[in-house]
């Protein structure tokens, strides 16, 4: 009997800034594979991908990563107020819509979304994908499906919407849709195990070794999206390391868990042995911030004996008040720490960035400053965010509590590249006057200028901010 066929996609991202930094639709690829498994045939179109074979070799940087298509878009009325370029990024539409021609006709469509501000790109591509395979059924998950669900059942144009991990549930969707009936015992336990066979070129794979995180940040939706802190069996993650560095000359494996860290003796520092006894020559990044009191003396050793080229730490504010929030994942000594046994491993202190967070409730210009010259002052580089409300977290209640903001706000405009919230004393040509304030102090760090003088900088700023 011939197999049922799935059509999976990943949508462009319509965004005023967006870059690949080792992107790839983890989740979707974990749902291919799992129907796979159960006896359907999947292919996938992923929007994002800048070595799809119907593009001209992209550039790409020393480790991977690299801009994407790039086309103008109009920007939604809503966003008409923000003094920056509008764009689609991922393949053109010409080059989408010829690749459709070259798929079988699916017998279901499953289509994932990203970030809850990316919504236009899911929208129109279900909205093309109707137009092509007008009976075809469409699935819709991932962050934005799970976050905003309401909103996505009433304004996707999808048949169907998966909130959460979604392998069982798209198996029990696609088995009522085409009649089928499941080949393997499904009360197997569902491992997250994405593959990428679909690909064309590989400049990198994302790895993910655990879901969910122990910790509870009031900004963080990482539990409401992957339920329970699991970590996977470490075999088989290095087993994936081992066959795309040998087999497929991957040299660049970028970490996206929240987590990565935990109970490092019995997970990480176990990967990271057999990489470093095997002396496999590969890249390690982390895009996601590390937890700063996980990082002992040993392990920083072994994360610069195994390669890490990308190393990021979770901070986010020099506030005890808000440090106790996070149940106390990060503290300034923590934080010294963690730099400390980077430094003596070999790490050079300005090649480590550190995450800050600005514009949560509450928080003062001051404190964002504050917390931007305790990394300068331990030689580290900035990484400035900006905070964006998540439905369901503690600080999206405490945005509508505090600053009025609209719970049923449309997505877009909570994009971290605006401020959402009202607030006087914290304005969208604040959170730019932030930006250039970090990036002046990460020059000043490259060019050794003083602390003092880094410290004199930044106080002057706060004092303009205080004037206006």
């Amino acid at each position: 009997m011939k197999k049922k066929h799935l059509l999976l996609i990943n949508p462009w991202i319509y965004d005023f800034a967006a870059y690949d930094f080792w992107i790839k639709p983890i989740g979707l690829l974990s749902v291919g594979n799992y129907l796979e498994k159960h006896g359907y045939h999947t292919t996938l179109i992923d929007c994002l991908d800048r070595y799809h074979p119907l593009l001209k070799t992209p550039q790409s940087r020393k480790y991977g990563t690299g801009h994407f298509v790039r086309t103008k878009v109009e920007k939604p009325d809503i966003l008409s107020h923000v003094p920056r370029y509008y764009c689609r990024y991922g393949l053109p539409l010409d080059i989408f819509l010829e690749a459709l021609e070259f798929v079988q006709h699916p017998d279901a469509i499953l289509v994932t979304s990203g970030m809850t501000y990316w919504y236009q790109g899911v929208f129109f591509v279900i909205e093309l994908l109707k137009k092509k395979f007008p009976n075809v059924p469409v699935l819709l998950g991932g962050i934005y499906a799970t976050l905003c669900s309401d909103h996505a059942v009433k304004n996707s144009g999808a048949d169907f919407v998966v909130k959460g991990k979604g392998e069982v549930e798209a198996l029990k969707i696609m088995n009522s849709i085409t009649g089928e009936e499941d080949i393997f015992d499904d009360s197997e336990s569902v491992l997250f195990e994405p593959v990428f066979h679909y690909y064309n070129k590989l400049a990198s794979i994302p790895l993910l070794t655990s879901l969910g995180c122990p910790f509870h940040c009031s900004f963080c939706a990482s539990n409401l999206l992957s339920g329970k802190f699991k970590q996977f069996n470490h075999d088989g993650i290095i087993e994936n390391i081992f066959y795309f560095n040998h087999k497929k000359h991957v040299e660049n494996f970028a970490f996206f868990d929240d987590a990565l860290l935990v109970n490092s003796e019995k997970h990480i520092s176990v990967i990271l042995d057999a990489v470093i006894n095997n002396k496999l020559n590969i890249n390690f990044h982390t895009p996601n911030g590390l937890h700063a009191g996980e990082i002992t003396d040993k392990l920083a050793t072994q994360m610069f004996q195994a390669n890490f080229k990308t190393i990021r730490l979770s901070y986010e504010s020099i506030s005890k008040s808000r440090q106790k929030e996070m149940g106390f994942k990060v503290t300034d000594d923590k934080l010294i720490t963690a730099i400390n046994n980077l430094a003596r491993a070999g790490f050079q202190r300005k090649n480590i960035d550190v995450y800050v967070i600005m514009g949560l409730p509450e928080q003062t210009v001051d404190e964002v400053i504050e917390s931007m010259l305790f990394v300068i002052s331990l030689g580290a580089k900035v990484r400035l965010t900006s905070f964006s409300p998540i439905p369901g977290t503690k600080d999206w209640q405490r945005s509508v509590e505090l600053y009025n903001m609209d719970q049923h706000i449309d997505p877009l405009l909570t994009n971290n590249s605006i401020y959402p919230l009202n607030r006087e004393d914290f304005t969208y040509s604040v959170f730019q006057e932030l930006r250039n304030l970090a990036k002046v102090l990460n020059y000043g760090l490259d060019q050794e200028i003083n602390f003092f003088d880094q410290s004199n900088i930044a106080h002057a700023v706060s004092k303009q901010f205080k004037k206006q």
